[in-house]
């Protein structure tokens, strides 16, 4: 009889599950389906930013300079295949590989944070990835500082 009443409770709780499975209280969870706007959330790492608004406007700019990181290496790694033609070619295919695998880890740290799906780090990611596009790889500033002729 006194299982019976715990099931009954366990599945008020929990209604995914059948009478054959385990029981378990379900226990919500900090991972929403939609994009949501609290500073209340977790990015990247278990607790942080926590509940503070201080934190999470540090993981807010923690996420726009990792995405601003991962245009500038994207440009490093453009520039580095301009290395001199004389230059050894196991060294220049290594610090190329070096260059793409810390683009690689950032953009890859970067989609992590926004499938936090906070409204807030998306828009802080998509900001990063935008202002490091203008900055480095923007035609606006391509030729600043040449002269020609």
């Amino acid at each position: 009889m006194l299982t019976s009443k715990s099931n009954v409770v366990v599945e008020a709780w929990n209604t995914t599950t059948t009478q054959t499975e385990v029981q378990t209280p379900h226990r919500p969870s900090l991972i929403h389906p939609t994009f949501y706007w609290s500073y209340n959330c977790e990015v990247l790492f278990h607790g942080w930013p926590g509940s503070s608004r201080s934190m999470y406007a540090l993981a807010l700019i923690f996420v726009f300079s990792l995405a601003f990181l991962a245009e500038w290496f994207t440009r490093c790694s453009d520039a580095a295949a301009s290395i001199k033609p004389e230059a050894d070619k196991v060294a220049k295919v290594a610090f190329r590989t070096g260059m793409y695998a810390v683009k690689s880890g950032f953009s890859y740290l970067v989609i992590l944070a926004v499938v936090s799906f906070n409204g807030g780090v998306f828009i802080s990611a998509i900001l990063g990835h935008a202002f490091g596009f203008v900055v480095f790889r923007g035609r606006a500033f391509r030729n600043v500082g040449r002269v020609d002729g």
